[in-house]
């Protein structure tokens, strides 16, 4: 979590574990995300709930991992945002922790590389 999405030293893979994510604030993001673990599937599935705007109610981040080919297939769903600029803060931070993921998993060498880095987007 710290390589490519927030940095955090509060998760726990435990249901009804709370944490915070933190990163740099900008006009669109206050600088951190409340979370709280929801579902816990391991190693297929996590749910959290996710908080970035202090006046907005808590969104769903699901993410799932599948056996594909000769790899592992990663979705993530981020559904509940419902006012304009957390959609916006989301809609341009998706893609580009995702990029962040795949060069971390460059990095770590050719078998854990990504085969198609370019996040699949869900259209509302």
């Amino acid at each position: 979590i710290n390589r490519w999405l927030m940095a955090t030293d509060d998760f726990e893979a435990k249901v009804g574990a709370r944490f915070t994510l933190r990163d740099k604030p900008h006009p669109s993001f206050r600088g951190y995300v409340e979370c709280q673990v929801l579902e816990l599937s391991p190693p297929n599935r996590m749910v959290w709930s996710w908080s970035s705007a202090d006046d907005a109610a808590p969104t769903r981040l699901v993410i799932e991992l599948e056996a594909e080919d000769r790899g592992t297939r990663l979705t993530l769903r981020h559904t509940g945002d419902t006012d304009e600029l957390t959609v916006k803060g989301t809609t341009a931070g998706w893609p580009r922790k995702l990029g962040e993921l795949a060069e971390a998993l460059a990095a770590a060498g050719p078998s854990v590389a990504p085969s198609n880095p370019a996040p699949e987007r869900e259209q509302p």
